[in-house]
């Protein structure tokens, strides 16, 4: 894997953890408790019907890019993204026009319904141009747009909300506006590209037989994750409900790390399986295990350490106590649900299988939504997060162990050793900080020199190596084995 391909994403992940936070403290404290709530509900639902409608496109817009560069049939792959694109997205806002016309909804539902919707078709048409530029392993333009539209889309919303009051629909009217802007230097080079191809009905059932399923199984989580929120709502209360989404909201710090790190490391995998095999594509599958535990091991465990000192920094004082209890589960349930995610479902998408695993996917959403049911109304929030954290861990398990049928991931079980070793050491040093109730800052910052020091010791991914050989170059007259160098 490239450094400087990973390296070159770096911003974008930084934005992404930044922005994300930021919401959580900023619309936690803008809007009331059951605001949020609402909002939360609303995303939730949002982001089900996007990946139901639209993910499969920007699946097969990364996927058959290669195979279309091969063939020299680039611009026949470009016009069929654009014209499914604007039918998909045309529909969309059609269909949401009407429900508003016709059916009597209240103000601010049908604000946010009409707002959610824009955003979404708009969202749709720059994740066409970013998954293209991932593919074509144009990071910089991947990371700069991406950048551009969240900035833009949290700094709209929190204006919209702090100067006109639009309430719950205000983060998404921001998304809205950064969409468009995006939009607008994004499609002057997807029609260019697509200038000279043309509409392919087979090349369309290509992608919709590949896309479709993989939508479904991502549509499914994000289904139970919205059904979780309502049965949680219907069983708890709006404000249980809000502790939960800012608890999720502060987890997803890890989705952003998993998103970054298999951003740099997916598009080699599947160059790897097409251009030399599956002995080849589990080579650099290997390495993108490792990195991914190395950084979201630690980090999952130090979101759930310091659970307490973060809840209070970020959140509203009404719904702190209750994300802080939850926090922890739901660290949990996004570690394995990024593992599934980013890693085990690889090999069902490599082999092409998508439908089989949105089948397998059923079995988690059962196991996470039986148990919100039994939990949420005697423990709220933390009683959804335990939930969830079953579910993830049911889901890992069964794709890792039904994807070797497929294509056996490796899982480098000495590697795992090393970085859970480092992680303990960390975590150790975190907790007697947490109980001396040391300054937020003060925890995280040596949290991270403890587990950088851990990860020297027991030589995670060679840094001892890298940097006694550091060391060595700075200092050429000591020898590490112990003795002068007297030459």
């Amino acid at each position: 894997m490239s450094t400087a391909r990973f390296l070159s994403l770096a911003p974008l992940q930084i934005a992404q953890a930044l922005i994300g936070f930021g919401a959580i403290a900023a619309f936690t404290r803008l809007m009331s408790a059951e605001e949020f709530g609402r909002y939360a509900l609303a995303l939730s639902i949002s982001m089900a019907a996007h990946t139901l409608l639209f993910t499969w496109t920007e699946a097969a817009a990364f996927r058959f890019f290669a195979a279309a560069r091969a063939e020299k049939r680039l611009a026949d792959h470009f016009a069929t993204l654009l014209i499914m694109a604007l039918a998909l997205g045309g529909a969309v806002l059609v269909v949401t026009a009407g429900l508003l016309t016709f059916v009597d909804l209240r103000d601010d539902i049908a604000a946010i319904s009409l707002f959610a919707a824009t955003a979404a078709v708009l969202r749709f048409l720059t994740r066409l141009g970013r998954e293209s530029d991932r593919a074509a392993l144009a990071f910089g333009r991947y990371a700069v747009l991406e950048t551009l539209y969240l900035v833009i889309g949290f700094a709209a919303g929190v204006a919209l909300l702090v100067l006109f009051d639009f309430g719950a629909a205000a983060p998404f009217a921001g998304l809205a506006a950064a969409g468009a802007l995006v939009a607008l230097i994004d499609l002057p080079n997807l029609v260019r590209r697509a200038r000279g191809g043309a509409l392919s009905i087979a090349r369309s059932a290509a992608y919709s037989g590949y896309g479709a399923p993989l939508a479904l199984a991502l549509a499914v989580d994000l289904g139970v994750q919205a059904i979780a929120r309502m049965v949680l709502a219907t069983e708890a209360g709006p404000a249980p409900l809000g502790a939960y989404a800012a608890a999720f909201g502060l987890a997803r710090a890890l989705d952003v790390v998993f998103m970054g790190v298999s951003a740099a490391f997916a598009p080699l995998v599947f160059a790897a399986y097409e251009d030399h095999g599956r002995d080849a594509a589990r080579d650099a599958a290997r390495s993108g295990f490792v990195l991914l535990a190395a950084v979201t091991i630690p980090a999952s465990i130090g979101l759930a350490v310091v659970a307490h000192p973060l809840a209070t920094f970020m959140v509203g004082e009404a719904l702190r106590a209750e994300t802080a209890a939850a926090l922890p589960w739901l660290a949990l349930a996004t570690l394995f649900s990024g593992f599934t995610l980013y890693y085990w479902s690889e090999a069902f998408q490599l082999t092409r299988r998508t439908g089989q695993r949105a089948l397998l996917m059923l079995i988690p959403g059962a196991v996470q939504l039986s148990l919100t049911a039994w939990l949420s109304r005697d423990h709220g929030a933390v009683g959804a997060a335990i939930a969830a954290a079953a579910g993830g861990v049911v889901g890992a398990a069964l794709l890792a162990l039904a994807g070797r049928r497929l294509l056996a991931l490796p899982v480098p079980l000495g590697a795992l050793a090393r970085i859970c070793a480092a992680s303990a050491l960390m975590a150790a040093v975190v907790l007697g900080l947490a109980q001396l109730q040391a300054g937020l800052i003060v925890i995280v910052s040596t949290g991270v020199l403890a587990y950088s020091a851990g990860v020297i010791a027991f030589n995670v991914l060679g840094a001892r190596g890298f940097v006694l050989s550091a060391l060595s170059r700075r200092s050429p007259a000591i020898s590490f084995s112990g003795a002068a160098n007297v030459d």
